[in-house]
């Protein structure tokens, strides 16, 4: 058995639910927004990171101190340091940094610590240095622009009442390749919106869960927009890729972005030849005169989540909604396998201390809770128990909903 802990990302709740559905034997430890868990088998961090859209940093458990036992948790972080700087290769410096998380500070001064090890390293002939920032945790542009993975090491400390874990950082998440999806590709629908490509694995995963065949599993986004889902389907390996949308200029705007996530990746050698990607139009409520019944194994997308700009009675747009996502949950029926799933986005709007919320018809699903971990008081779950999210300034706020056809 091996422990890593996994730095959650800007919402917590829908990092640590796709963690769950993706490990759902699992068990989680957490504090503050990081969480802990035992593997049978050691992981390939790297890949694991590639794929997951909620995760800012995994790494490996090292070991735990009371925090009243200050001389051996410096002791052990001084040698830590000395070890991992013996161990790589030394052609210039050594860079090591730490961070903290939970909501109570470490004892002691670290960068005295920090100093002091500087100081034994010149006595084994090495350079180093001391990578600190003004928070108490280094990101993880931080971390990967001064090398503290590959070549250097960050030490992360979470405290939890009277204890302290410490960990190793092993990967960060790729913020280079996530930009460059988000903002380099060819075409991008700023007027519609686009959920972002983080957002995009993480609903994914969602619907994959811990299933070992998924990438020889049909998956289908209806409203495909400029396809970010499916270009993170297609990073994710899958070989059976199916996209649609009502517009035109969305099937052009995915196909030009697909074919430019192919050029862009074949560094990672992903096999493009060996995927089937299908993207046509048609209206979701014709769907099921183009694909077979009981075919497709997951259904991830937004749909159309009403007006974006100007004020429209709430009422109305909900009851339109409502029709809408009722007729394609009922064309889904007809062309989802049994135990297939479906996620998508609902939109809830909020003005004037007031909220709406969609009811479509979904007597022929089993509504999964996307809040699997659910440990900590958010007050924006929906009784659903599912996971919303958005600003405070925003009248367009997100249900992540999960549904299994029975």
């Amino acid at each position: 058995m091996k422990k890593y802990f996994f730095v959650l990302g800007s919402n917590p709740e829908l990092s640590l639910a796709e963690l769950s559905t993706l490990f759902p034997e699992n068990k989680w430890q957490r504090i503050a927004s990081v969480v802990f868990s035992d593997f049978s088998e050691e992981l390939n961090c790297t890949d694991l990171m590639n794929s997951l859209g909620g995760t800012i940093k995994i790494g490996e458990y090292l070991t735990d101190f009371s925090l009243a036992n200050r001389h051996a948790l410096s002791e052990f972080t001084k040698k830590e340091i000395i070890k991992n700087a013996r161990e790589n290769n030394l052609n210039g410096k050594f860079n090591f940094g730490f961070s903290f998380y939970g909501s109570r500070k470490l004892p002691g001064d670290f960068f005295k610590l920090a100093l002091a090890v500087k100081k034994d390293l010149k006595n084994f002939d090495i350079s180093s240095r001391i990578v600190t920032s003004r928070e108490q945790i280094l990101s993880s542009v931080v971390v990967e622009q001064n090398g503290l993975v590959d070549g250097g090491l960050e030490l992360c400390f979470f405290v939890d009442k009277n204890k302290v874990f410490i960990g190793r950082t092993l990967t960060v998440q790729p913020f280079k390749d996530l930009s460059k999806r988000d903002f380099g590709r060819p075409n991008r629908d700023d007027h519609s919106g686009m959920i972002p490509p983080k957002l995009a694995q993480i609903m994914v995963n969602l619907a994959r869960g811990g299933d070992a065949d998924f990438k020889e599993k049909k998956i289908l986004d209806p409203f495909c927009g400029s396809g970010t889902i499916l270009m993170e389907a297609y990073l994710m390996d899958f070989k059976n890729i199916i996209g649609s949308d009502l517009s035109d200029k969305a099937i052009n705007d995915s196909i030009s972005n697909i074919d430019w996530i192919i050029d862009f990746n074949e560094k990672k050698s992903i096999e493009s030849c060996s995927k089937n990607i299908d993207i046509f139009q048609s209206d979701v409520l014709d769907l099921d005169k183009s694909l077979d019944k009981n075919s497709i194994d997951y259904i991830v997308c937004e749909p159309y989540l009403g007006p974006q700009r100007g004020f429209k009675d709430f009422n109305e747009v909900v009851k339109e909604l409502n029709d809408l996502y009722s007729g394609a949950l009922n064309v889904f029926y007809k062309i989802l396998k049994t135990g297939g799933r479906i996620v998508m986005i609902w939109p809830q709007f909020r003005a004037n201390n007031k909220t709406w919320k969609l009811e479509p018809n979904v007597s022929n699903f089993k509504m999964i809770p996307a809040l699997i971990f659910n440990e900590s008081n958010n007050e924006e779950k929906s009784q659903r128990k599912n996971l919303v999210y958005g600003r405070e300034d925003q009248k367009v706020w997100r249900e992540i909903v999960v549904l299994e056809k029975k």
